[in-house]
């Protein structure tokens, strides 16, 4: 899925050394506000409730998915592995994520990655706005360039109904400077039963000519894809959950579609994840 929340961040959103079997992307979602014990939907890891940030929360997860895509670039040809661990309190989430493929190969170096991303989630009104720092910090191959780089983002969202309105907005600050990407779209959330709930979102990102000339080889400012992410999360008990979700996206620009293998992009996962907070 996408860093940012994902729905959201991810990223596809998005952020420390790992450990254990199990390495790094998770989503802290929103808890349902509810008498009985508060279950968590959205594959994110900010909060839409003022009163949530001021908890203290973090967690673990592991997502197997069948291809990696960002921002509708496919980046492997094989299942990813994406373990990550988070902290959040006071407003504040630090998160540690790991891209992973089983084979040490050149076509899957780009995925032996570390993101580390610091969010601040501060509700004005019926507006969310989200500032981020996010680090990608890239497996070192010999003859393959691949620098590291760092991002400063900008997530905005408010309510319009039953749905959720967003647009984030990045700037690279350290290897592609000047390179800018932006999204916007639309998600909806709903809690079927106290333990599942299921969420779907559609989104369109573009990108300056410095983006798309650093990582498909274009030097053109476009509108570079379309799509829609869906999940449903079920809560085994408080603090333990499953979640399958599929993500599919379009690159829609004609001269991108000619310089990347797969313009089309269908991604399948599943997600498995530890939260406790208090």
């Amino acid at each position: 899925m996408s860093r940012p929340a994902k729905i959201l961040k991810r990223t596809q959103a998005a952020v420390a050394p790992l450990f254990t079997i199990l390495i790094i992307v998770l989503p802290g979602a929103p808890a349902f506000a509810q008498s009985s014990p508060e279950y968590s939907s959205e594959r994110s890891y900010s909060s839409e409730h003022s009163e949530d940030d001021q908890r203290f929360s973090f967690g673990t997860e592991t997502d197997l998915s069948s291809d990696y895509a960002w921002r509708g670039i496919v980046l492997g040809n094989r299942p990813v592995v994406q373990p990550s661990v988070w902290i959040s309190a006071s407003g504040f989430t630090l998160i540690a994520a790991r891209n992973i493929t089983p084979a040490n190969v050149p076509e899957s170096v780009v995925l032996h990655t570390t993101d580390l991303t610091l969010t601040y989630g501060r509700d004005w009104k019926n507006l969310r706005i989200e500032p981020a720092i996010e680090a990608y910090l890239n497996g070192r191959l010999a003859g393959i360039h691949d620098p590291n780089t760092m991002e400063g983002q900008l997530k905005l969202s408010c309510p319009a109904g039953p749905l959720r309105l967003f647009t984030i907005h990045s700037f690279d600050v350290l290897a592609y400077k000047g390179s800018y990407f932006g999204e916007a779209g639309a998600g909806y959330e709903r809690r079927v039963t106290n333990k599942t709930s299921f969420a779907l979102s559609l989104h369109s990102g573009w990108a300056s000519s410095k983006f798309n000339e650093a990582y498909i080889g274009v030097n053109k400012p476009a509108i570079n894809f379309v799509g829609a992410e869906g999940s449903f999360t079920r809560y085994v008990n408080r603090h333990l959950y499953f979640q399958p979700h599929f993500e599919f996206s379009e690159i829609v620009d004609r001269q991108l579609r000619q310089h990347l293998p797969r313009p089309t992009v269908i991604n399948f996962g599943l997600a498995m994840g530890i939260e406790f907070s208090r």
